[in-house]
């Protein structure tokens, strides 16, 4: 994740997605707290399954509602959330119609709108 400079993946099994692993999940406080309630002694033998945020468990936008908001009102969605990322689905999430449209991360968003405010000045 560091070498291409990415802070979030999605995570495929059998060809679906199962989760989302972020660079915090892997360096903040998930790997200690699941070592404490685990029987694994090392950082190093921790799955991505173990500290993944689930399919389930991720905040989803509709693609429908994504494409009538201002960059501005998604970046306060996020921060009011406390999010760092958002997935963009079309369709039911509950059957395998629905699509991933994108994967927002509230970082890359307040640089685009950062370098968006100085390209005006």
């Amino acid at each position: 994740m560091i070498r291409v400079g990415v802070r979030a993946l999605l995570v495929y099994r059998e060809q679906r997605i199962v989760g989302l692993i972020t660079s915090y999940d892997i360096q903040g406080e998930r790997p200690m707290q699941f070592l404490q309630l685990s029987n694994y002694s090392h950082h190093r033998d921790i799955c991505v399954a173990d500290i993944m945020t689930p399919w389930d468990a991720l905040p989803a936008l509709n693609w429908e509602t994504l494409q009538s908001m201002r960059a501005g009102d998604l970046l306060h969605l996020l921060e009011d959330a406390c999010l760092t990322h958002v997935i963009v689905v079309e369709g039911d999430r509950k059957n395998s119609s629905c699509i991933i449209r994108a994967l927002v991360s509230r970082t890359r968003l307040v640089r685009q709108l950062a370098g968006t405010r100085h390209a005006h000045h």
